[in-house]
C-alpha cells in the first residue's frame, strides 16, 4: 500500500474481500476493518512518515471458516508496544494519541508485534454472531 491517508480505505476494503472466506460475523468484519485501518494508518503515518516512496506491505492470510490474520509493516524503526499507556486511565484520557492501539486490541482476538514492533499481527477467530470477543 503507498504510504498515503487516502490509501487506508482502499486497501481495508480489499483486506475485507480476502477474508471473505473466513465467514465472519459482519460485527467480527466491522470490527475487522478499524483494526486494520488503525494499522495502516499508524504504518503510513508514524512507521513511514508519509514518505511517497516507502510502501506498507500487507499480508492476509485466511483458514476459510476458522480465521483470518492481518498482518501489517512499514519499514520505520518500530516502537516498544508494552510502553504505550491505556488512553482510559483518568490521567490519559484528555491526551491525544495513544487510543489505536488500544481500539485494535479491544476489537480483534489478538495484537502481536514483532521484536522492533514495525510489523503489526491482527488475528480474528470465527464465532457465531452475538457470542461476543474470543480470549487467548
Amino acid at each position: 500500500m503507498a504510504s498515503r491517508k487516502d490509501a487506508v480505505a482502499p486497501m481495508v476494503d480489499r483486506v475485507l474481500a480476502l477474508a471473505k472466506d473466513a465467514a465472519l460475523s459482519a460485527e467480527q468484519r466491522d470490527n475487522l476493518a478499524v483494526a486494520v485501518a488503525e494499522a495502516l494508518s499508524n504504518a503510513a503515518v508514524h512507521g513511514n512518515r508519509l514518505h511517497p516512496v516507502h510502501t506498507v506491505r500487507v499480508m492476509v492470510l485466511v483458514t476459510p471458516r476458522e480465521c483470518v490474520v492481518v498482518e501489517v509493516a512499514d519499514i520505520g524503526p518500530g516502537f516498544d508496544s508494552t510502553q504505550v499507556g491505556d488512553p482510559t486511565h483518568p490521567a490519559r484520557v484528555l491526551m491525544p494519541g495513544g487510543r489505536g492501539i488500544f481500539l485494535m486490541r479491544q476489537l480483534v482476538d489478538r495484537v502481536e508485534y514483532n521484536e522492533a514492533g514495525n510489523r503489526v499481527r491482527l488475528t480474528v477467530e470465527r464465532r457465531p454472531a452475538g457470542t461476543g470477543k474470543v480470549t487467548a
